[in-house]
């Protein structure tokens, strides 16, 4: 009698964790028309952009799910496609995430392809310049966004302190070949968010402080990062400042960066942005935005410079 109840006590915990198991369906879909011009040669093009290209952000479609364990353990998982809706073609399967793992009261692992930890501390310099977007105001060293063949850990918050850590194994038994490793501390409590992180590659390593401050008026964020190459590889370092404001369906942004590389050959480059949404639900939204940039050297010669305009539509489903 006492093993038939259990077995039963045991069916109805599995029960309702299948019960509370959940696979949603999700994706976002950008598309501007625009005009980018070459500031050098000064030629321009005008064409219908993929989000990515020329908009808010990049379209997309996912699945992702979450499967309650019990005990406050929970198994998750998402898979993310990108494609391009101008020419309706794939930009490579699951090129977003593509990631399983665990979260609970110990922290969350992701095992897979996803952002890396230096990416996630980065972004909190751009969160309020010019939507993080196309537009954004740019000029930072670059970096690993995301990393295939990823172990994520990120810690649960104490006191609005969080630390994350992430390692894209390399694979490969070329000599030389190391993995690329990213640590950060996080912090995010009312209205401010403030980000400190690393990454360390084969090419050199990169530094990023990062925070974001909402007043109610208008949200600010602002970034400095440093890349220190090893070998051939340059120096660089680079900042950025930005601020949206809202004003009631409506948000405008602005949004400034410089950022400077060393060696035989130095340069200095410089970004600026603007930007408008436009919300006409809580899922679509107009946009109108601007972005130049440009590359000299020291001595003041234009070697890199690019205007973009663009107009567009994003929907969320």
């Amino acid at each position: 009698m006492k093993k038939s109840l259990i077995a039963l006590a045991v069916l109805a915990a599995s029960g309702a964790a299948m019960a509370q198991s959940s696979v949603t369906l999700y994706g976002r879909v950008d598309a501007s028309l625009g005009t980018t011009k070459n500031t050098v040669t000064d030629v321009s093009t005008t064409k219908l952009f993929n989000g990515s290209d020329a908009g808010l952000t990049g379209s997309r479609w996912g699945m992702k799910g979450t499967e309650d364990l019990g005990g406050g353990l929970n198994a998750v998982f998402v898979l993310e496609n990108r494609f391009n809706v101008d020419e309706g073609t794939s930009a490579g399967q699951f090129l977003g995430d593509a990631y399983v793992g665990l979260t609970g009261g110990f922290g969350t692992v992701h095992l897979g392809r996803t952002y890396s930890v230096f990416d996630s501390a980065k972004a909190v310099s751009v969160a309020s310049n010019v939507f993080d977007s196309s537009f954004t105001a740019y000029a930072s060293p670059a970096y690993e966004v995301r990393g295939a063949n990823q172990i994520k850990y990120v810690s649960p918050s104490f006191s609005g302190f969080s630390v994350a850590a992430s390692v894209a194994l390399k694979e490969s038994n070329v000599a030389g070949a190391e993995n690329t490793n990213s640590l950060g501390l996080f912090y995010a409590a009312g209205p401010l968010k403030a980000a400190l992180a690393m990454q360390t590659r084969e090419i050199g390593d990169n530094a990023v402080v990062s925070v974001d401050y909402n007043f109610g008026v208008a949200s600010v964020s602002a970034g400095y990062s440093d890349f220190d190459g090893n070998g051939a590889n340059v120096d660089a370092s680079g900042w950025s400042i930005g601020a949206t404001m809202p004003m009631g369906a409506m948000k405008f942004s602005v949004g400034y960066a410089e950022g400077e590389t060393e060696g035989a050959a130095p340069t200095d480059k410089t970004s600026f942005g603007l930007g408008a949404t436009y919300s006409l639900s809580k899922r679509t939204t107009l946009y109108v935005g601007y972005n130049d940039r440009k590359t000299e050297t020291t001595a003041g010669v234009k070697t890199v410079g690019t205007r973009l305009y663009a107009a567009g539509v994003r929907h969320d489903f």
